[in-house]
């Protein structure tokens, strides 16, 4: 078998399942991490025979991928912020949305400052800041003890130093305060979960995704009310939303004493400052 041979084995029996712009991003994720070749050289697909044990993983992530399994899950792995990221179903994959809330507190002068991550996951927020920010301390938090060994794992492959707590946000209490606060929590209504994509709703863990109607808001509730205890003077808060849920969030950060940063009709981030 060529490569090119499964190639169009693939868009035969996949294409029920993903779009052709999908399939060939697919395809060349595969075939960059199995056969350790550049993108460039898999142009010429025709022309590279696969030997029996690369058939056997090819063909492995064929049927893993018929079942919607994401394509990122399968290797292990993903790229955020041009850093690699281990990945299993302990944690969220992370999205495009994210990787630009990172790059607006890169705008902001953070280094230096102490950061804490609420709700970690793989740890792409937080490492991503450390590796930018060198003088930066930062600390990141999940409930999910799993979670928290992926995010492990992805410091030493970053070469970070990152302080781990394993905790609930809403029973946690340190004394301790910080110079930024950032989350990127579930916000995805369960009333919404009829639009999501199997791949989503079979795969990822639905505590990192997902929060009742009638709590929708409750992390950032909860952050805000308690930025006395989170939060030193001046400091800020950087969040990740459901761009359905802004206005009201928008207007609770408003009724409070912060300055609510303006991001161009940005729906799916905030950025709070700290008047006192």
């Amino acid at each position: 078998m060529t490569l090119q041979d499964f190639k169009l084995k693939m868009i035969s029996e996949l294409s029920s399942i993903y779009e052709m712009d999908e399939l060939n991003s697919i395809f060349n994720l595969l075939s960059e991490d199995y056969l350790k070749i550049p993108r460039s050289k898999i142009l010429l697909a025709n022309e590279i025979d696969l030997s029996e044990s690369n058939q056997t993983l090819f063909l492995s992530a064929l049927e893993r991928l018929k079942t919607h399994e994401p394509i990122q899950y399968i290797l292990g792995k993903t790229n955020f912020m041009d850093l690699e990221f281990k990945v299993n179903n302990s944690v969220l994959i992370p999205r495009p949305e994210t990787e630009e809330l990172v790059g607006l507190m890169l705008k902001e002068d953070l280094d230096g400052k102490e950061i804490l991550d609420i709700g970690t996951g793989s740890g792409c927020i937080a490492i991503s800041l450390a590796k930018n920010l060198p003088n930066a301390k930062v600390s990141a938090m999940d409930i999910s003890s799993d979670a928290l060994e992926v995010a492990k794992e992805n410091t030493k492959l970053n070469n970070v130093s990152i302080e781990f707590i394993n905790a609930d946000i809403f029973q946690y209490q340190s004394g301790k305060k910080y110079d930024v606060i950032v989350s990127n929590p579930p916000y995805v209504l369960e009333s919404e979960k009829m639009l999501m994509k199997q791949n989503v709703l079979n795969f990822e863990p639905e505590i990192a995704i997902f929060v009742k109607n009638e709590e929708a808001l409750k992390y950032y509730d909860f952050i805000i009310n308690n930025e006395e205890s989170l939060l030193k003077n001046k400091g800020y808060i950087f969040f990740e939303i459901n761009k359905i849920m802004y206005s009201e969030i928008a207007n609770k950060i408003n009724s409070n004493k912060f300055n609510l940063i303006d991001l161009k009709n940005s729906k799916r981030h905030l950025i709070v400052k700290k008047l006192m």
